[in-house]
């Protein structure tokens, strides 16, 4: 079956890059054999430049000319070999643009979906395309993903675990287990340790709202999923969206990591603490953390001096006392279903095993939920003290554990011609957005509508682009490619 590409391309005020994108694209495409036409969504108003709304006029009018797929195009990414394959998506939308030129030939980050996206036309019916509310720089394209991830259109892997087992329910406001200390486990976080807990934590916006780069008044909170009270040792979920570990040596400077994770995902988190090579390591599913695509810190961290050295305070789940409970970093919210404490280093291999199986050598310390007495945890092994809980609601869930959620891609290469830097930028050392207040609005309506399914994608998208512009008129432009000249309606 013969198909015919549209590359549909939002544009204003760009004309030295057209001059050079579409003869250039047009060569390429006809080198690979593809059948294919140019749409440029021109918006010829004094509006804030919705890309978004453009590029779902321009799919418009490609499928109206009888297109069976587009791809939505930056007019300033350039093709630069053939590792760019513009050919038919079957299954599932692919992001070619994935090595570029601005990121060193990097991938921008995990879920990237710029740049160039393919999609055939019932893959934009399913999706509804893009967003028409996002004006001015930003989110529109992670907006655009998420629609791919709610219609099982992205690539979607979980880890080989999957069991019905018994776990912690943890409700924010008064929900622990008190860990009597003892002298191992006391004396293990001060030197070569690991720390293992599988848990699904929720963020707590009734306290603290989800931190945003363009929110001027942001707070960043950290809540204790294990906590060694005082110069707190421990696991913690925060609401930046990401899981963290620390640790504080004996010249009480702080040990930190990180990596992103989204809220409400079942997640093994893995701290491992090699005391003779001072490093410090942090695994996510059994994946060292990475910050080549600013998923999280760079995994080992090296440290210097010895461990901080702690005194017999308990232990605790779900809370620390390091803080008044008053105060919205004092509890955990989410449910916990294993925590496992060694007194040594777990090699790479191990930790990358432990969905699957553990070693019990070095374990001193294994709560996994399944036992519960006269509401005290009983813990596999007898010769250590019985958590105590407090409010803590025992349940039986089904678990399932996904790995990553990530477009579907085609390794392509691309050239960023040069134009002004419009996304984020720092500013005496504070990550800001360069258009400010715009794309705060964006990033606002992205994380905590879109996705947390307070937008009806359905109703808002390329199935109700008629009452949002005005078409002016289509020029042709390069002989046989397509200029849409329109002012957007608000």
């Amino acid at each position: 079956m013969s198909h015919k590409l549209g590359v549909c391309v939002p544009y204003r005020n760009r004309e030295e890059h057209m001059n050079q994108f579409v003869p250039i694209l047009s060569n390429f495409l006809e080198r690979q054999g593809i059948d294919h036409t140019i749409y440029l969504a021109h918006q010829c108003d004094e509006f804030l430049f919705n890309r978004g709304l453009m590029k779902n006029i321009a799919a418009k009018h490609a499928f109206d000319d009888g297109c069976d797929y587009i791809v939505w195009h930056d007019i300033d990414m350039i093709p630069e070999d053939e590792s760019c394959d513009y050919s038919y998506p079957e299954k599932n939308p692919k992001h070619i643009a994935v090595r570029i030129s601005q990121s060193h030939y990097h991938l921008k980050y995990q879920e990237y979906f710029g740049g160039a996206v393919l999609f055939t036309k019932e893959q934009v019916e399913a999706t509804n395309g893009y967003s028409n509310d996002y004006w001015d720089w930003g989110m529109e394209d992670d907006d655009l993903f998420w629609r791919c991830v709610k219609e099982g259109l992205a690539d979607k892997q979980s880890i080989d675990f999957a069991k019905t087992k018994k776990v912690g329910i943890f409700n924010g406001t008064d929900s622990y287990i008190k860990i009597p200390i003892q002298e191992k486990t006391r004396i293990a976080i001060s030197n070569s340790h690991t720390i293992s807990v599988l848990v699904k934590a929720n963020q707590q916006i009734e306290k603290v709202p989800i931190w945003l780069i363009g929110d001027e008044d942001r707070k960043f909170v950290e809540y204790p999923i294990i906590r060694k009270p005082g110069f707190d040792w421990g696991l913690s979920f925060n609401n930046s969206r990401a899981y963290t570990a620390m640790l504080w040596n004996s010249h009480r400077e702080h040990i930190y990591q990180w990596f992103k994770r989204y809220e409400g995902e079942w997640t093994w988190v893995t701290m491992v603490v090699d005391d003779l090579e001072k490093k410090m390591h942090f695994y996510l599913n059994g994946n060292e953390s990475d910050a080549r695509n600013g998923t999280g810190t760079q995994s080992p961290f090296e440290y210097n001096f010895n461990l901080k050295r702690y005194g017999s305070e308990p232990f605790y789940i779900g809370y620390t006392p390091t803080v008044e409970p008053f105060q919205p970093n004092a509890f955990f919210k989410g449910e916990i279903a294993d925590i496992k404490l060694w007194n040594r280093v777990l090699l790479a291999e191990e930790v990358s095993k432990l969905h699957k199986e553990y070693s019990t050598e070095g374990l001193i310390l294994h709560y996994n939920f399944d036992e519960i007495t006269d509401n005290k945890f009983i813990i596999d092994q007898a010769e250590l003290n019985d958590g105590i809980l407090n409010n803590v609601t025992i349940e039986e869930k089904e678990i399932q554990i996904p790995h990553v959620v990530l477009p579907h891609r085609r390794d392509g290469k691309f050239f960023c011609l040069p134009h002004q830097t419009e996304g984020l930028i720092n500013v005496g050392g504070i990550d800001k957005w360069a258009k400010g207040e715009t794309t705060a609005r964006n990033e606002k309506r992205y994380i905590l509508e879109m996705q947390q399914g307070k937008i009806d994608y359905k109703k808002d998208g390329i199935n109700n682009i008629n009452k949002k512009y005005k078409h002016l008129s289509t020029l042709s432009i390069f002989d046989k490619h397509k200029i849409i000249n329109v002012h957007c309606l608000k």
